[in-house]
């Protein structure tokens, strides 16, 4: 007989890829599997759905705004009602996601042997829950920690840390994305126990390695948002400053005027394209067409500078060798990648040139195709999602 599981989370599968890898290793193993999650699009609703074809999992929606009903403005009234009363100094569920009461109805109604929570709102109601049920929590991130200090008027912080050290302290498991994340966690809510590690990682398929134009350094970064406070004006003022000709494509969701604001820092020699978003299955076969993946992650705040951002284990699973900025998750990974990962220090204009200044004599000399070989062997060995997969279903098995 299966066991059950539900998986919760408050976005659409294919914008939420490690809720998808989760799901896909514990069916394979023989657990039963609802997905339980709120959608407003139809596109990403019916990519989700794709995502999930052939799959024995269950996909289930406590929240739909995809209509303009009275569902869902009685949702958007209370989110707005719960702004108000964050003003006057009161937190709430509400401000965590729409629907947050139909959805601790949902689970209350869907019964389950474990329940794995993802993101903030299930973490909270995850906290509340873990009192009567077998409930495990991945953090993704640092929830409380993610955003700026201007952020938390209209953020439920205390809600958020009560949350986050009961799930450390008394989930049934309790796991984040890198050693920096469960170490400082642990320290800051002074918990005995450590969330485990599970990289977010991604399967590792053999990739043909292309051999890169000597003339020009093709570079490449990605998000599903291209916009301010990314480091991108940064870079692009350091990559006009080296002695290296680069092409950088960018990969996303800009608005004009932002694509016409990184336009104008580019100089004479250097050239610059917004490409649009792709697919999850369709990323990974577009990123070898390039030479360096960039993943230029801020020092705050310090959720950004602990975790290790999926675009990082996207480009080494593609065999890019990446320019990085130096947070303590992405020192991390380049410490178990010698002469893989380049890291500069955040302002340091000089180290990123003297970088950028390397990459182009690697590129010259012809040694970027073997710097792409040596990073798919190093992903495929310390890596990849089939190694964490492994180390994600026995922690699973050891609670259920």
């Amino acid at each position: 007989m299966c066991k059950n599981i539900i998986i919760v989370s408050q976005s659409h599968l294919c914008r939420n890829p490690r809720v998808l890898k989760e799901a896909l290793a514990l069916a394979g193993v023989g657990y039963h599997i609802t997905i339980l999650t709120a959608i407003y699009s139809d596109d990403l609703y019916r990519e989700d759905l794709s995502l999930l074809a052939g799959q024995k999992i269950r996909y289930e929606i406590y929240s739909d705004l995809r209509q303009r009903n009275f569902r869902s403005f009685k949702a958007r009234l209370i989110k707005r009602a719960a702004l108000y009363m964050k003003k006057l100094g009161i937190e709430s569920i509400y401000l965590l996601g729409y629907d947050a009461y139909r959805l601790k109805k949902t689970i209350a109604l869907r019964r389950a042997g474990l329940y794995i929570m993802h993101q903030e709102l299930a973490t909270v109601i995850g906290s509340v829950l873990v009192k009567n049920q077998r409930v495990a929590f991945d953090m993704e991130d640092w929830y409380s920690e993610d955003l700026l200090s201007q952020a938390y008027k209209t953020r439920p912080i205390k809600l958020l840390k009560n949350a986050e050290k009961t799930a450390i302290e008394t989930g049934a498991a309790c796991y984040t994305t890198s050693i920096a994340m469960a170490k400082t966690m642990q320290s800051y809510y002074r918990t005995l126990r450590q969330p485990a590690v599970i990289y977010n990682s991604f399967n590792y398929t053999e990739s043909i390695v292309r051999q890169p134009r000597q003339d020009i350094l093709q570079l490449y970064w990605f998000s599903q948002t291209i916009g301010e406070g990314r480091g991108l004006e940064f870079f692009i003022k350091c990559m006009a400053e080296s002695t290296t000709r680069c092409r950088l494509s960018l990969r996303g969701i800009v608005t004009e005027a932002y694509q016409a604001n990184l336009s104008k820092l580019i100089t004479a020699k250097d050239s610059i394209e917004f490409l649009p978003m792709l697919k999850n299955n369709e990323i990974q076969a577009d990123m070898i067409k390039y030479d360096v993946g960039l993943a230029l992650e801020l020092e705050k705040p310090p959720n950004k500078y602990l975790t290790i951002s999926n675009k990082l284990f996207h480009y080494m699973a593609a065999g890019l060798p990446v320019i990085a900025s130096h947070t303590m998750g992405q020192l991390e990974i380049a410490r178990q990648c010698p002469g893989l990962i380049f890291l500069y220090k955040q302002n340091q204009s000089h180290e990123l040139i003297e970088i950028l200044n390397i990459m182009g004599i690697k590129l010259q000399n012809n040694e970027l195709t073997g710097l792409k070989r040596k990073m798919l062997e190093h992903y495929r060995s310390k890596f990849s999602w089939q190694i964490e997969v492994n180390k994600l279903v026995k922690l699973i098995k050891t609670i259920y």
